[in-house]
């Protein structure tokens, strides 16, 4: 069987960039083939790339958003293949634990690991990783955790995927309707469970996940982020004849999660608190208040470093939060 392909499309954030593959040359020791696609950047990150040893360097000569981006790596790659976000840290055995539960079973066709920033099941709250050092002692002590295991999903996000070979014969390349982004990773998953495999959850493998930061890069933030959203969600919908959540629904029940928070905070019940903020967050990944009320939450909680990722994150989603 050929190597695992690792295909890490990027638009600028070449300093991302640039600890993602340092991270990825220290935590990967198994045989793989490292696939890069400078998507249109105009911050040196062809440049970089180019320096990168033993890896297949390709450029586009603009942007094609993050499904184009995948697809020129996709055509590179042999076996398996892992598709990565440039603003994802790697850590010890996120490679042999991803694939592990991606190959157990021969009717998996999609794995992803558990992260820090990852709307829905993969993600770990109350984590506090200001450092490289802390992200590796974290995923070295999951590692070592064998109660820890495989756990099936409906829905995986696409900052870190490991896709079947098989599942990606059967599924083909990522639909490019839906443009720089949102929604492509829902239709794979769509695709490749109508192709007959399944999707797990790799509880010991750890990937850490900035998030958002090429959306940043472009501009994409606040009420133009939550447009593309909209049209990416309703270009998803057409697709697939379905309806979801509306925005108007969906910030209701965020609205409604965060009040309830506020209730168990006042009663003295600061846990359960945060979890209906991740609650609100799951419902409404684009409402500043809801990362807002966490960071208030988690300081209270003595979680100063943490608490400050969330307020970054409400900043940038709107600057007046």
């Amino acid at each position: 069987m050929h190597p695992v392909s690792i295909v890490i499309p990027a638009f600028n954030q070449c300093a991302f960039c640039q600890a993602c593959v340092a991270s990825l040359r220290l935590h990967t020791p198994e045989p793989h083939r490292l696939i890069l696609v400078d998507n249109g950047s105009t911050d040196g990150v062809g440049d970089y790339f180019d320096t990168v040893e033993d890896a297949v360097v390709i450029h586009s000569p603009r942007n094609l958003g993050f499904a184009g981006g995948v697809n020129l790596g996709l055509r590179a790659a042999e076996g398996p293949v892992v598709i990565l976000n440039s603003d994802t840290l790697l850590s010890p055995g996120w490679l042999a634990e991803l694939l592990g539960a991606l190959l157990a079973e021969d009717d998996t066709g999609l794995a992803g690991p558990v992260t820090n920033c990852a709307a829905g099941p993969q993600q770990l709250d109350g984590l506090v990783l200001d450092t490289q050092e802390a992200i590796d002692a974290l995923a070295a002590a999951r590692c070592a955790d064998t109660r820890l295991g495989v756990v099936q999903a409906h829905r995986l996000v696409g900052f870190c995927l490991a896709i079947r070979r098989e599942a990606l014969d059967a599924a083909g390349e990522f639909d490019e309707r839906f443009g720089i982004g949102n929604f492509e990773d829902d239709d794979y998953c769509m695709r490749v469970r109508r192709a007959g495999y399944r999707m797990v959850i790799a509880e010991r493998s750890f990937v850490y996940h900035h998030g958002g930061r090429t959306f940043a890069a472009m501009g994409l933030e606040g009420a133009a982020y939550n447009a593309l959203l909209e049209e990416n969600r309703q270009k998803y919908e057409a697709k697939w004849d379905l309806t979801l959540p509306r925005p108007g629904a969906t910030n209701n029940r965020a609205r409604a999660l965060r009040e309830e928070a506020t209730l168990h905070l006042r009663q003295g019940r600061p846990q359960d608190a945060l979890r209906f903020l991740k609650q609100a967050i799951e419902a409404d990944p684009g409402c500043a208040a809801s990362y807002r009320d966490l960071a208030a939450v988690l300081e209270d909680l003595g979680q100063a470093a943490l608490a400050q990722q969330f307020r970054e994150r409400a900043a940038a989603l709107h600057p007046n939060s």
